[in-house]
């Protein structure tokens, strides 16, 4: 009995082994997968950080939000921000739709909120590779230092020396796409706060400007008395 149970347990023992050896491919198909999403994030990155030095923050939103509101009335709301709404900012993004609002209060608030949305999507992206990078690195150091002690109780320094190599190839790998996400969420999360205090400004310029064009349309034209007539034998 205590033969067939230690038997039981050392054919467990082996499958678990085999099952987390077979997992070594797929771990590191992850993890080239992840490196060229994180090689292709990063150059998305870098061109966004030059477009935000070349156009600068956002300057003079006063005058771009009445700018913008007195062009939703009038039909031309598309070409007064500019090279910034077609640059792909949050800003951009938020004045596209705002356009399409026509100046309704109720839409402009919706597409504030989708603003928000957006802003949490991309950042929701870059938290991928600062939590699953790290942890198939770390699947991918584990994984081989089964073998790797194997090699070294058999004897077999080759396998040891291939599985460590393995094993630590991983574990770079993990922490580099780990790193580089994380910097791109930090450095995203800052533009993306200040893009989102920026488009309320603007919702805010919008709307007062909307409320104003109402108000002077509301307003009853002054009345113009018609002077006296001249008589026409006095000069």
């Amino acid at each position: 009995m205590p033969q067939r149970g230690m038997s039981v347990l050392t054919l467990l023992v082996e499958c678990l082994y085999l099952l987390s050896v077979a997992l070594l491919v797929p771990v590191i198909l992850g993890l080239m997968g992840l490196l060229i999403w994180t090689l292709l994030e990063l150059g998305g990155f870098l061109r966004e950080l030059r477009e935000r030095r070349r156009r600068g923050r956002a300057s003079q939103l006063a005058e771009v939000g009445a700018g913008h509101a007195e062009g939703v009335r009038n039909g031309t709301a598309s070409s007064c921000y500019g090279d910034a709404a077609s640059a792909g900012g949050l800003v951009g993004w938020f004045l596209r739709r705002a356009t399409d609002a026509k100046n309704d209060p109720l839409r402009l608030q919706k597409a504030l909120a989708d603003l928000e949305v957006e802003a949490a999507r991309r950042l929701a992206r870059m938290s991928v590779g600062i939590r699953i990078g790290p942890a198939l690195g770390l699947m991918g150091t584990l994984i081989p230092m089964g073998p790797a002690l194997i090699g070294l109780s058999t004897g077999n320094i080759d396998e040891m020396a291939h599985n460590l190599v393995v094993a630590f190839s991983t574990t770079v790998l993990g922490l580099f796409i780990g790193g580089c996400c994380y910097v791109m969420w930090l450095v995203r999360r800052h533009w993306y706060s200040q893009d989102l205090v920026d488009c309320e400004y603007l919702l805010q310029r919008m709307t007062e400007q909307g409320e104003r064009s109402d108000e002077s349309d509301r307003r009853p034209a002054p009345i113009r008395l018609q002077s006296a007539p001249t008589p026409s034998g006095r000069r």
